[in-house]
């Protein structure tokens, strides 16, 4: 299962926790002033009667809850990523590694500094000594005079599959 599943499948669980605490935290206020604005009780709210630091416990766990959800959503949309993309220089990445198989992903991203981030996601079935070979031969400096910074240092992450 691939990460954007793993993410759909958290937010949706998170999701109905957050419905079902929602619906709890409404039947639980039935017996509260202004009740009669909410209706039937939807879950059974007996458990919290007699019980006032219950309904805050509630409250809190939910915000929390949101809170982190809302984060992993922010991230999983990549905000907070440093650096951009450069189109120029996974082109370039990409015929400096042609002919290699078991090339997955690659990115390069400029970083503010001037830096460069390469990451380059390999299949189990790859070689990894001839990808090593061409990235520390000729990929990197190519790659360079791509994105017009001869003089950057690059952290190049090298990712091999399980699968």
């Amino acid at each position: 299962m691939g990460p954007r599943w793993g993410n759909r499948i958290g937010l949706c669980l998170v999701g109905l926790a957050l419905v079902a605490g929602g619906f709890g935290l409404l039947s639980a206020a039935r017996g509260r002033p202004g009740a009669a604005l909410i209706g039937k009780s939807v879950v059974d709210a007996s458990v919290v009667d007699g019980k006032p630091w219950a309904l805050p416990l509630l409250a809190g766990a939910a915000m929390s809850l949101a809170l982190v959800a809302t984060r992993w959503l922010v991230l999983a949309l990549g905000w907070g990523r440093v650096g951009s993309r450069t189109g120029a220089g996974i082109a370039m990445l990409g015929v400096a590694l042609k002919g290699i198989d078991g090339i997955g992903r690659i990115s390069v991203r400029l970083v503010r500094d001037g830096r460069l981030r390469v990451s380059v996601s390999l299949q189990r079935s790859a070689d990894l000594r001839q990808v090593i070979r061409r990235l520390d031969e000729s990929a990197i400096s190519r790659v360079r005079r791509a994105v017009g910074r001869d003089d950057a240092l690059a952290v190049v992450r090298l990712h091999v599959r399980r699968r």
